[in-house]
């Protein structure tokens, strides 16, 4: 790494005033040796503290960056004290020594390619081997010894798994089934509907794991898994249920390794199984509690790359890692997968049904207002007009710290006042004090250890801090904590001090933030002390020497069949809405779940989408586009409603690459009114797409109504909420993108060639002819989901990994000898037609194969499709209007077509030609404007309430109000017209026209005439109506679509 020159002598200059310094304090306290030696390592530790930082502002934050220059000060220190001692006449021997101590990384073992092919090419050969074996007539006596070493041993090289942990979980899983006689503890991997291929199973099970998991029972983190069990497998554990009670032992990992070398020793001494043997034999040394502990058996690594050599396997690198258990992932609990992808009606036979009503919450849609400083920080270079002058601040506010005698003094006294103090307050002011004395005993106790007063101080500011707020928080007394509250407090501080390093790399990915480790060991020394001088319990927490934070995933699906029952739930509260405003933001709720499910979108990216970050010019342009399909991207970016999660969480969504069609067409209308009804079509960076009237959805009602929808499908203690969409769109479109064409047929809602349509657009042409090797496609799932990596995708999202890899090396062959199956089972089969049989078709027919026959298959999921509100024989005109426009709902209903017809005789400019002229513009204009002028439904009477002569005079206005109007403006035109002898050459009558409609006005609203009659020397001869309110506004327009709700309900009359 080149290092800076011209910075090392700036810092130069500050290590010789440092050094005049100390010279110039040996003068004035040379006869007070104990309080030099302490002032002179305060200089220095000062001016290294203050080094430190300056190089942190210079953007040297790694430890790598810092070494070479804190090496050159060090060594430049050094020279100058030398200089010193042996230049100066009496000189006082400085016993600053500065050296800081740098860890080395061990050197990481890289091996090439072909290493790695080697490596394989060995494990493929005892693989081959191992078949072979299981291929010839075995003759000595079967032991469960040799049943349980086959079937870990086809769980290795078939299977894919060489986690000890993992396969003694198995084997207690299987041992625990066949002992309580349930054996429903596999899935099919594929729904009923194919009968005619081989189904695998996938067998469920469980592993203890320390900080990765998505269930926690009794304190333990466990972690859910599939593996494939194979045919070998099942016939192995079918032979040891026929043993009975002498083979059902619980497993333990020693008998994992002794079986497993049992079953080797028997293979052919033509294999080389050396370095597997030795690495045996060194793990069987351990004692029981490092086998409990051990995860790789590092004598089988890479045996996955038997499988991937397998011409019959399907493998990828990335599927590989998973099989490994490498690439962290889980799957779904029992109860989980029940929900998403069984029939869970079986768990709704107590479900008591009750409906819930919340009332609607919606909050101002405010724009983040980002500080100029806040914006700098986004960008990535050094701006020094900036740069503060570091010199004259070291100056001025340089910290004097104190010498160590007035340090130990002053801890002394606050010691002695806590004590005193303690037996006078009250619970919470007690465990504060009593906290505080435990961290100053134990600054004392590191003391007397002969520990520097600097690693002192670094040791209580490291953790102090947070144990006092804990404390504080701890609702009962300090004194009378048990193991499980010690527990709970210590986690709390280390995941605290854990957040906040998290947050510094999501802004400095870089940097390296190890401020949780430090504190464990700290918090680990101080308990220790804590166990000898208070007697506080013994716990788990430092059991082991390094921290490793749980993460625990919240792993819940959302099936296509789950999102249907969601979807006609909702579509049943729309409908049930007692006013258009809630109806319509359940509509748009509706369309959050939609993009949720389809896109993996986050709740605040939602909530926040704008349409500048809209990709579609056809809807903004063009006028035809609510029927002809077009291209729609969602550019996902900062904006002034909400900032997004990291600079990854910045995408682009294809949402034509995975939306169906019905799904698309609804959100490109909706995405077509809200263009519409923007008045400046050039500007949307402010315009919300969720937003009605300049507000929106609250976080806390859409979550509330999220978990009220699937109680009403669940039941209660579901777990589920809005985030559990973007687990679901990230599993189905890894099964979209990367599964066969069973498991996109069984696990989601996409055809088989809509599917091959999806990859061809997303991947290439040039791509999908190697698809089986791509690796890129996980590359782009990643990038979808906004994540760095697939790492991070796989852990916290993707729960169906495990299927995916059974999924591509199920088609292994699996053949044995039948004299083999036979002395296995136990039973006098009949023979079969030839020695070496396929284990597959024995096992389909084979009755007595039970982990096969009691497991069920899945049910086929249904299609998706978008719920419109329905037609209600009670719902009123003006709903039918606002839902046309609001939702593209009732498209062919009768008023919508008069309503669309009427508008456009009233307010075109031109006389249309045909029907086809008739288009919707005209009616979303005068909806939009007489909204503006205050209209409401409840204005509208009902003309059949009124007396028979009333309504002969109502409807005779409204027919003149149809053939002869024209909306201009705030004036409803009528043209008069004169004969030669200038006698008004119409058919009605201004007077009954103003008669009839002073009925259907609000009583606050008057009717005013202009020009009526008509000026005969004037060029224009038109009567001019107008509305006028009690406020003196001109409501005509709000008028005009009374007059319009009144006139579309009239069959009679003629439109």
């Amino acid at each position: 790494m080149s290092i800076d020159e011209s910075l090392i002598q700036k810092i130069q200059v500050q290590v010789d005033s440092v050094f005049a310094e100390m010279k110039s304090q040996i003068k004035s306290l040379r006869d007070r040796p104990e309080l030099l030696d302490n002032t002179l390592n305060s200089l220095w530790y000062e001016f290294y503290d203050e080094f430190i930082c300056f190089l942190e502002q210079k953007k040297f934050t790694r430890k790598d960056a810092q070494k070479p220059y804190i090496q050159a000060i060090e060594k430049y220190f050094l020279s100058l004290r030398q200089t010193y001692l042996s230049q100066a006449k009496n000189a006082y021997p400085i016993k600053v020594w500065p050296k800081t101590t740098f860890l080395e990384p061990i050197p990481r073992q890289l091996r090439s390619t072909e290493s790695h092919l080697r490596q394989g090419q060995k494990h493929y050969h005892i693989a081959i081997a191992l078949k072979s074996y299981w291929n010839c007539p075995y003759k000595d006596e079967v032991t469960p010894a040799w049943l349980w070493g086959n079937f870990y041993l086809s769980l290795m090289y078939c299977s894919g798994c060489t986690d000890l942990s993992q396969l003694t979980a198995i084997g207690n899983t299987l041992v625990n089934a066949i002992v309580k006689d349930e054996l429903q503890i596999c899935t099919k991997l594929y729904h009923a509907g194919y009968k005619t291929i081989i189904q695998p199973l996938a067998l469920h099970y469980r592993v203890p794991q320390r900080a990765y998991g998505n269930q926690i029972e009794n304190r333990q983190v466990y972690q859910w898994r599939y593996i494939w069990l194979n045919p070998y497998a099942q016939l192995f554990i079918q032979g040891i249920k026929q043993h009975g009670s002498q083979a059902l032992n619980q497993q333990m990992p020693r008998y994992v390794l002794e079986s497993i070398s049992t079953v080797l020793g028997k293979l052919p001494k033509e294999i080389d199984l050396s370095h597997q043997f030795v690495g045996l034999k060194k793990l069987l040394r351990r004692n029981d509690k490092q086998l409990a502990e051990l995860r790789s058996l590092t004598p089988f690594d890479h045996s996955n790359l038997a499988i991937e050599l397998d011409s019959y396997s399907g493998l990828d690198m990335c599927l590989s890692e998973v099989m490994r258990g490498r690439l962290k992932t889980v799957s779904l609990t029992p109860i989980d997968q029940a929900r998403a992808w069984l029939d869970h009606n079986i768990l709704q036979t107590q479900l008591t049904h009750i409906e819930r009503y919340i009332p609607l919450q919606t909050e101002k849609a405010v724009p983040d207002l980002i500080t100029a400083h806040q914006q700098l920080k986004e960008i990535p270079f050094e701006l020094m007009l900036f740069e503060k002058d570091q010199t004259e601040v070291d100056k001025r506010q340089k910290r004097q710290r104190k010498s160590e005698r007035v340090k130990w003094i002053r801890w002394t006294s606050i010691q002695k006042r806590l004590e005193e103090k303690k037996p006078h307050v009250g619970l919470y002011e007690k465990n504060l004090i009593e906290a505080q004395l435990r961290l100053l005993g134990w600054i004392f106790h590191l003391k007397s250890q002969k520990m520097k007063l600097n690693s002192i101080e670094r040791y209580l500011s490291s953790i102090a801090k947070d144990y006092l707020f804990h404390v504080y928080m701890f609702p009962g007394d300090i004194d009378n904590m048990d193991q499980e509250d010690c527990e709970e407090l210590y986690d709390a501080i280390l995941d605290s001090i854990d957040d906040r390093d998290q947050a510094k790399r999501e802004t400095d990915p870089k940097a390296n933030h190890g401020r949780a480790q430090y504190a464990f060991g700290r918090l680990k020394a101080f308990h220790q002390f804590c166990m000898k001088q208070y007697r506080v319990p013994k716990v788990g927490t430092f059991q082991y020497n390094d921290y490793h934070r749980v993460q625990f995933c919240h792993a819940k699906l959302i099936s296509p069949k789950l999102f249907n029952q969601l979807k006609q739930v909702l579509s049943l509260k729309i409908e049930k809405c007692q006013t258009t405003k809630e109806q319509a933001y359940l509509f748009q709720l509706q369309l959050m779940y939609l993009l949720a499910f389809r896109l993996g979108m986050r709740l605040n990216e939602i909530r926040g989408l704008t349409l500048a970050e809209v990709i579609c010019p056809e809807l903004i342009w063009r006028n035809d586009t609510l029927t002809k399909p077009v291209q729609i991207r969602f550019n996902l970016r900062n904006n002034v409603y909400r900032k997004l999660k990291s600079q990854n969480a910045k995408r682009q969504l294809d949402l034509n690459a995975v939306m169906l069609d019905e799904e698309l067409a609804l959100v490109q209308q909706y995405l077509k009114q809200c263009i519409t009804h923007n008045p400046a079509k050039t500007n949307h960076a402010d315009k919300l797409i969720f937003a009605q009237d300049g507000e929106i959805l609250s976080e806390a009602y859409i979550s509330e109504m999220t978990q009220v929808i699937f109680d009403e499908i669940l039941g209660e203690g579901h777990g589920y909420t809005f985030h559990n969409f973007r687990h679901s769109a990230a599993n189905h479109l890894a099964i979209a993108w990367l599964g066969s064409k069973e498991m996109i047929m069984t696990y989601t809602d996409y055809t088989w060639s809509r599917c091959k349509v999806m990859r061809q657009h997303l991947f290439g042409e040039t791509a999908i002819q190697h698809e089986a090797v791509i690796q890129h496609k996980w590359r782009l799932l990643a990038d979808w989901m906004g994540h760095a990596n697939i790492e991070q995708t796989a852990s916290h999202y993707l729960h169906v990994l495990d299927l995916l890899v059974i999924d591509r090396i199920y088609h292994l062959p699996c053949t044995i000898h039948w004299d083999t199956i036979k002395l296995i089972l136990q039973n006098d089969l009949t023979s079969a037609n030839t020695e070496i049989v396929d284990l597959n078709h024995i096992i389909r027919k084979g009755q007595y194969f039970d982990f096969y026959h009691a497991t069920y298959a899945l049910k086929k999921v249904d299609s998706v499709k978008p719920v419109q509100p329905k037609i209600s024989k009670n719902v009123s005109v003006s709903t039918i209007i606002h839902d046309y426009i609001k939702y593209r709902a009732y498209e062919d209903h009768d008023w919508v077509l008069r309503s669309k017809k009427l508008a456009t005789k009233w307010m075109a400019v031109k006389k249309p030609q045909n029907n086809e002229d008739f288009s919707e513009d005209e009616l979303i204009s005068l909806y939009e404007k007489a909204l503006k002028k205050g209209f409401e439904a409840k204005q509208c009477v009902e003309i059949s309430a009124l007396p028979k002569r009333v309504q002969h005079q109502v409807l005779e206005a409204l027919s003149i109000l149809i053939e002869h109007g024209k909306l201009r403006k705030n004036f409803i035109h009528f043209q008069y017209r004169f004969d030669k002898q200038n006698r008004p050459r119409v058919d009605w009558s201004i007077q009954h026209l103003i008669t009839g409609l002073k009925y259907l006005l609000p009583e606050d609203t008057q009717l005013k005439v202009d020009n009526d009659p008509p000026d005969k020397s004037q060029k224009s001869r038109e009567v001019k109506l107008s509305f006028i309110n009690e406020n003196n506004k001109n409501t005509t327009l709000c008028i005009a679509f009374i007059m319009l709700i009144h006139a579309i309900q009239q069959e009679k009359l003629s439109i």
